[in-house]
């Protein structure tokens, strides 16, 4: 989905979770915007690459189609297979974690959503802002790549000193496969916290 504009009304009706990502961000100027966005939107795919996130896409729509079948009538087999397909994944992207890990990203603690992230830093943005960003999911390793738009960050005086700025951004711009890797990966965190608590 190249253009996540129409969810900005409606951001607080995504699962929220507190979780712990590394982040990379960079301030967009104006004409940098296109430019990243068409990125986002067409990634630079060779043949082989572009036919193998279409069949990993179908599967996996297939995989979750079954895991809900099978979670009426044995939730706990629903639930090894699930962890199975949590395996493969985090093995799946270790590569890709390694491949692009950088020295500048930064590990914080962010109340995330399918619609934006928040999080505290030690840089103050302005009221619309447009960042580029990608964020390392945990423990897969996957990197989300996004454009966001800056709602607010205020400074917290109570705050630790190296990071006194609460940054709330909303997600303006993200391809459908990053869109739907985070929901998942939102929807699992929320399954995991639940079954914790239930315990």
């Amino acid at each position: 989905m190249e253009n996540m504009s129409e969810f900005n009304n409606d951001r607080r009706n995504f699962f929220r979770i507190n979780d712990t990502v590394y982040i990379d961000i960079t301030e967009l100027n104006y004409d940098e915007i296109t430019h990243v966005a068409s990125a986002i939107k067409n990634p630079p795919l060779t043949d082989n690459e572009s036919q193998e996130k279409r069949q990993l896409s179908t599967i996996q729509a297939s995989l979750t189609h079954l895991f809900e079948q099978i979670n009426h009538t044995d939730r706990q087999v629903a639930r090894a297979l699930r962890l199975l397909d949590d395996k493969i994944s985090i093995v799946t992207h270790m590569v890709q974690r390694q491949q692009n890990s950088t020295d500048s990203r930064t590990m914080v603690e962010s109340n995330l959503s399918g619609g934006g992230i928040a999080f505290m830093t030690d840089h103050q943005y302005i009221s619309k802002a447009t960042l580029d960003l990608r964020i390392e999911l945990q423990p897969s390793g996957t990197i989300i790549h996004t454009i966001a738009n800056v709602i607010a960050c205020d400074k917290h005086y109570d705050a630790p000193k190296h990071a006194p700025y609460y940054l709330r951004l909303v997600f303006t711009h993200m391809s459908e496969y990053d869109r739907n890797f985070l929901v998942k990966h939102i929807l699992s965190r929320q399954a995991e916290t639940l079954r914790t608590t239930e315990k």
